[in-house]
């Protein structure tokens, strides 16, 4: 990457100081807010991941907040950000994880027959804090906060927040134990 320095309609990070092994789509529409710490790395790529997917997407629609720690990563992943979606220090995301903070449409289904469903979406922030690990596969919705030092079980569908130092697996995802401190 040939920029020294990326800040504009609201973007915010040091291209020294991120990796990007492949290509990814990088999507940020304007009046979006968006931050990557330092040391952030991104792997997409069919011969780099260990993943089937082409690349990864981050995506932050309209005013939607992305907020990125330092020495985080994700493999061959998309995070699509309609409010906001929050990740911490130290975060591991597994390949092929998808992570949103939107239902995309409306659940009432008048509304998706008179077409009204994209403007009645619902939105709720994502957060996942420091030194998570999320496992290949694994979906995160919206309303989730993944606890510190927590751990999501590979092929996961996170629909409930998640306490600090557990963890938990399957779909919905449920308690396994407690990680190990």
């Amino acid at each position: 990457m040939c920029i020294q320095y990326c800040r504009t309609k609201g973007v915010c990070f040091v291209p020294k100081h991120t990796r990007f092994d492949g290509r990814a789509v990088l999507k940020f529409h304007s009046g979006s807010n968006v931050k990557i710490g330092p040391y952030f790395r991104c792997v997409s790529s069919k011969q780099i991941g260990m993943e089937n997917s082409v690349c990864s997407k981050i995506v932050v629609h309209g005013d939607g907040s992305l907020c990125i720690g330092h020495h985080t990563g994700m493999t061959n992943s998309t995070i699509n950000c309609h409010e906001s979606v929050t990740i911490g220090n130290y975060v591991n995301i597994g390949a092929g994880c998808v992570i949103a903070d939107s239902d995309f449409h409306s659940l009432d289904w008048r509304d998706r027959m008179d077409g009204t469903d994209i403007t009645k979406k619902r939105n709720a922030p994502v957060v996942i804090k420091d030194l998570a690990f999320i496992g290949m596969h694994s979906i995160i919705l919206k309303g989730v906060t993944i606890g510190e030092k927590s751990i999501i079980g590979a092929g996961s569908v996170v629909s409930r927040s998640v306490p600090d130092g557990e963890i938990w697996a399957g779909n919905p995802a449920r308690f396994v134990k407690k990680a190990i401190e």
